[in-house]
């Protein structure tokens, strides 16, 4: 749903904690699925890796609805960016093993 004008400061401040919580979330699946292969148990690790890819997807498509006058919004961006790149590291470590 884009950003319209009559959306409230407190929506967008909702949307940003959501995505927050979201962010971590993705994070704490990839520590997971680092944890679940080292034990060998690599479809529970592939699971994690593929939540955190969609929590990244869902994170992307929620950030397009935030003005950029926000001003967190840098800040969910560039969280966003580090996750991306953590689940590629994640990824080529799995398929390494």
């Amino acid at each position: 749903m884009p950003y319209t004008a009559d959306r409230s400061r407190g929506a967008v401040k909702i949307m940003s904690l959501t995505l927050e919580a979201n962010l971590e979330l993705a994070f704490s699946n990839l520590r997971l699925a680092e944890a679940e292969t080292s034990g060998g148990k690599a479809a529970h690790a592939t699971e994690l890796i593929t939540k955190a890819i969609l929590a990244h997807r869902s994170v992307l498509q929620e950030l397009a609805c935030i003005p950029d006058s926000y001003e967190g919004k840098r800040d969910l961006t560039a969280e966003a960016t580090r996750l991306l790149e953590a689940i590629q590291f994640v990824e080529r470590r799995f398929r390494a093993l």
